[in-house]
């Protein structure tokens, strides 16, 4: 029952998102992030429902007690990190409501002007919020490449463990981490902006325009990955590398060569939408032959599952206007590679 404490944080956060959608929907449809809002509440609820089945979905032979710990371990990071949050929420309403000039400098609507006065779009700056997504990448291997240095050194086995339930311990227990984090300074952010410390404009500043009275892109990003902690890591790997790298690839070669518009109202270019189909095959390639070993399937099949995982992606950019391709875009390349590998 260890597992419950952090169940019931990702439900509840489930339900308050959810809340906040609804309350607001008029605005929300207006500006065509209902849906994603929704399915952001949605992902939370998968998120809590699947979580007392992560660390072993790799792992049958694990050990009850080993589990037990694991999920403790998860469960107590995430509620100390929850009490400091609630803490300091609570320490900043109570001086912010004391004091009426640090209430006004607290204004969200004054700082959505600042924002918008001092928005930059250009190729530093996306660049620089692509590597905030390619570093999620980045922590995932390496926990992985750990796990297997430990286990190849007979340390992961006398804890009980392997290197998947190893990796995907530490990868789940700091990727729920920050969605808490994230989570609950995007509610406080959008419902009373007093209550987040001063130092938090800081953090707002690196947002899209088009996130100011919404959730940030990274939250469902990453619940977007938990699905496929239940298939082999090869095709984990590839989703993450392909939400992350294949997207940063297509931004930024659109940012910096892109002249012609994929479509219509849209800031895609066909120059990026180009860039991203071609390294989204290249990643599903060279992933799922680096680590083989872990889904040994034939080349042909390699081939497939790349072709099938770069039609789908493109078919996202391509098509879909008002679902975030976050979400949409790990979940269709996702579940496209895994299927072709039942097939």
């Amino acid at each position: 029952m260890y597992y419950l404490p952090t169940t019931i944080i990702f439900i509840t956060y489930s339900i308050l998102t959810l809340i906040y959608s609804l309350k607001n929907r008029q605005i929300k449809k207006k500006n065509h992030i209902f849906i994603n809002e929704i399915l952001l509440a949605a992902l939370f609820l998968v998120a809590g429902v699947l979580f007392p089945f992560l660390y072993q979905s790799q792992s049958p032979d694990l050990s009850r007690n080993s589990l037990n710990y694991m999920w403790l371990f998860t469960s107590t990071i995430l509620i100390l990190e929850l009490g400091i949050w609630v803490v300091m929420l609570g320490y900043n309403g109570r001086i912010s409501k004391k004091n009426p000039e640090i209430m006004a400098e607290r204004d969200y609507k004054k700082f959505c002007e600042e924002f918008d006065k001092n928005w930059v779009d250009d190729l530093r700056s996306e660049a620089g919020r692509k590597l905030l997504h390619l570093f999620a990448c980045f922590v995932i291997f390496f926990f992985w490449t750990l796990g297997l240095i430990l286990e190849d050194i007979g340390i992961l086995p006398q804890w009980g463990l392997d290197n998947y339930s190893f990796s995907y311990w530490l990868t789940i227990t700091v990727g729920f981490g920050f969605v808490i984090m994230v989570q609950i300074g995007d509610l406080a952010r959008l419902n009373k902006f007093y209550l987040l410390p001063k130092w938090s404009k800081r953090w707002y500043k690196s947002m899209r325009q088009e996130e100011q009275f919404t959730f940030v892109a990274s939250t469902p990003l990453v619940l977007s990955f938990i699905p496929f902690l239940f298939a082999p890591f090869p095709i984990f790997g590839a989703v993450v590398l392909i939400t992350t790298g294949a997207d940063a690839v297509a931004c930024i070669i659109g940012k910096k060569y892109g002249k012609y518009s994929l479509r219509k109202n849209s800031n895609k270019t066909i120059e990026g939408f180009i860039a991203g189909g071609v390294s989204t095959f290249l990643i599903v390639i060279i992933i799922l032959t680096l680590y083989h070993p872990w889904m040994p399937v034939s080349i042909s099949k390699i081939f497939i599952m790349a072709s099938v995982a770069t039609i789908l992606f493109l078919m996202v950019d391509r098509f879909v206007r008002n679902i975030s391709d976050n979400i949409l875009n790990p979940l269709m390349t996702g579940f496209g590679i895994w299927i072709i590998l039942f097939l």
